[in-house]
């Protein structure tokens, strides 16, 4: 399997952390482009590269990727890898590229294919990009310190009046809202690594983030946090798509591979082996 092709230096998984890909307005909707749909035909689609299919991430981290991102280990890199061989690409025709998710989310014309980064399908952002159809849909999790005073909690009024952590501009800040009310202590940070460090230190009390990664932070990188459960559903479905070019060619046979996952349970079976979230309850 390829290297990754860096175009930004390797950071701290604190780095990687902070720049997972929540947004703050999402959509239930599948794959976006108004762009005319193109033949599947298998390993020889338009791409940037002939006979390759070029890739974008950001920071590995767990449970997206497990080690490099070409190890195809990690619910992201193992994803990526079943989407290229339903277009027809093999494993050592797929290249990575390293970015910041600025890169993908924005509307510039894009340097791969399409990226695969826990990216929020949001009205807005489909205004400057296009999704594939969702691949996973996520909900937010709720986490503080294991051996503290709330790691008993099971409802949200017994954490309404602490310091909540959450990460600025993303769904957490959205969705704590909606949960604990306009009058909640929300601090905002950058990203999801500032706010469990300060979690640790004990600067806030509670910090909310995709349950998912919340998992991965207090087993992995915070072994002394708990994830105690995740927000209720307040009417928002937040869902990961695969992004590409606004209007890209691709957009269709990319939302077909990931629709062909779905229905034939590899998903499924991606989320059962990457994912450990599926027992966490919900906050009353």
């Amino acid at each position: 399997m390829r290297r990754l092709n860096a175009v930004l230096p390797v950071a701290a998984v604190s780095t990687a952390l902070l720049l997972a890909g929540c947004s703050s307005d999402t959509s239930t909707d599948a794959g976006s482009s108004g762009a005319a749909t193109p033949t599947c035909e298998p390993g020889a689609l338009p791409t940037h590269t002939d006979g390759k299919l070029t890739v974008a991430a950001g920071e590995a981290y767990s449970p997206w990727y497990i080690g490099e991102h070409d190890s195809g280990e990690g619910f992201e890199s193992a994803l990526v890898y079943e989407v290229a061989d339903r277009l027809g690409y093999a494993e050592d025709d797929v290249e990575w590229e390293l970015v910041t998710f600025e890169q993908i989310v924005s509307p510039s014309i894009k340097t791969f294919d399409f990226a695969a980064w826990q990216t929020s399908i949001s009205d807005e952002r489909r205004k400057a990009v296009d999704f594939s159809s969702p691949y996973l849909t996520t909900r937010q999790g709720v986490i503080v310190q294991e051996a503290g005073p709330f790691a008993s909690a099971t409802t949200l009024d017994e954490l309404k009046d602490l310091r909540i952590g959450v990460t600025a501009a993303q769904t957490s800040l959205t969705l704590a809202k909606a949960a604990f009310g306009d009058d909640a202590n929300l601090v905002p940070f950058n990203g999801a690594g500032d706010g469990m460090t300060a979690l640790q230190s004990g600067t806030i009390d509670v910090m909310i983030m995709d349950v998912d990664q919340g998992v991965a932070a207090s087993t992995e990188y915070f072994p002394d946090s708990v994830v105690v459960g995740t927000l209720p559903d307040q009417g928002t479905v937040e869902q990961y798509g695969l992004v590409l070019d606004l209007n890209s060619t691709l957009t269709e046979c990319v939302s077909a591979a990931v629709d062909a996952l779905e229905a034939d349970g590899t998903l499924a079976e991606l989320r059962t082996t990457w994912l450990k979230s599926d027992d966490i309850p919900e906050l009353g």
